[in-house]
This record gives C-alpha cells, sequence and structure tokens, in this order.
C-alpha cells in the first residue's frame, strides 16, 4: 500500500499538507475487496483510470464491509480537508461513500459532516448529472466540507466503502488549505512509481513524490 503526494517544501524535506490518493495508488499500491470493486479505463478520469464500487453498499456502516479499497499513506499533523473526485453512474441512489481512518476501520465509526453523518461523502448526484467527474466533499443540500483531523506527522490508513453503488471515484483529495472545493479538473499530481513510504532512521520522508504546490515541478527530495 502506498500514496500519491503534493508537498510544499520544508527545509531539505517535503512537509506533506496535500494527499491525493487516485485510481492508480489504489490498484498499484492499495487493496481492495475481492468482491464488488473494480477498475475501468476512463478517459475523463485524471490518468486515464477509474475505480469503481460496483456492489456491496451498506448504510449504515458495518465492521467489515463487503466492499472497500485501503491505502495507507504520510501526512503531516493537522486538519485536512476532504474531496472526492467523482461521479455517479446511476441515479440519485448510487453517489455516496464512507470513510474510515486509522482507528476508525474495523469499527462503526466514520468521518463525515458531524451534523450530517449518515450521509457519509460524495452525494455528487445530489448536486450534479450523472455520469460527470466532480469534486465533491458532502452534496446534499445544504452542500458542507468533511473535515479530518491527522492527530500525529507519519504514516496513517485510509479505508473506504460504498453507501451506495455504483459509482465511480477518480481522486481523493486532502487538504489542509483547500478549503473551497477545486475546479473540475483533476488535482496535479505525478503518480509515483516507487512505494513512497521509505523512511529515514530518524523518520522523516526520504523520498517524496508529487508536484509542489508552488512550482509545479516533481517534487524529489532526498
Amino acid at each position: 500500500m502506498a500514496l500519491c503526494v503534493v508537498g510544499m517544501a520544508s527545509s531539505s524535506f517535503a512537509a506533506i499538507t496535500e494527499v491525493v490518493i487516485s485510481a492508480e495508488t489504489i490498484k498499484d499500491f492499495g487493496e481492495i475487496s475481492p468482491e464488488n470493486t473494480g477498475f475501468a479505463r476512463d478517459a475523463d478520469a485524471s490518468n486515464g483510470l477509474a475505480f469503481q464500487f460496483i456492489g456491496g453498499a451498506v448504510n449504515p456502516p458495518v465492521e467489515e464491509p463487503p466492499s472497500w479499497w485501503e491505502v495507507e499513506f504520510w501526512c503531516e499533523k493537522g486538519t485536512y480537508f476532504v474531496y472526492a473526485r467523482g461521479k455517479s453512474d446511476g441515479d440519485t441512489g448510487s453517489d455516496a461513500f464512507w470513510l474510515q481512518f486509522d482507528n476508525q476501520i474495523g469499527t462503526l465509526e466514520h468521518t463525515a459532516d458531524p451534523d450530517f453523518l449518515g450521509r457519509g461523502l460524495g452525494n455528487w448526484r445530489d448536486v450534479f448529472d450523472a455520469g460527470i467527474y466532480k469534486w465533491i466533499s458532502q452534496g446534499v443540500p445544504p452542500e458542507t466540507t468533511v473535515e479530518w483531523e491527522a492527530k500525529e506527522r507519519g504514516l496513517h490508513r485510509v479505508r473506504s466503502s460504498p453507501r451506495q453503488a455504483p459509482h465511480s471515484l477518480d481522486q481523493l483529495l486532502l487538504s489542509q488549505d483547500q478549503d473551497e472545493k477545486p475546479d473540475d479538473d483533476p488535482w496535479p499530481t505525478e503518480f509515483p512509481r516507487k512505494d513512497p513510504r521509505a523512511v529515514e532512521s530518524k523518520g522523516k520522508l526520504a523520498t517524496t513524490w508529487g508536484i509542489l504546490k508552488s512550482g509545479g515541478k516533481p517534487a524529489v527530495t532526498r
């Protein structure tokens, strides 16, 4: 499992305050349930590949969902705004998912808007037409932005499972700075071809893959 990150340089190491998890990240470094999930070529996805929840939806969430993906990632301590670039593949009943971090995984706890916990995340169809990729956090009116707090700097794990299916995911964005949902375009990132969990003995991230938000060049720190 691994991650795709976008960071802002700090000293000789990147301070990772944005994390982008794409369908390619899930496919090459993540884990998925043996059933109810899939990948599809899609020219409208950021890198031409979409992750799909085909079935196995649960409402409310359960400890061991029948459909899920998981990815391990590195980030700084802090509060992150959570957005997903995805699309509904059908009507309003196929566009929402659950998101769990760290010790929430394997429990009934999950991350969502505290005033609308039962809605999960996504809900693209409440705002947009089906079959169109859009960024959203939680779209059922009133549209809200979900936040997650990383309590420490280091490795974290995220699991997603469907509240409704089918629907497609292109990218998941965790950002300390993006307090409004992004435009329609994919979040800039360079997909890693190595497992980016490599760390030094002192615990600092040895190599970061991504594009620096300020410069637009691949970020490689040593």
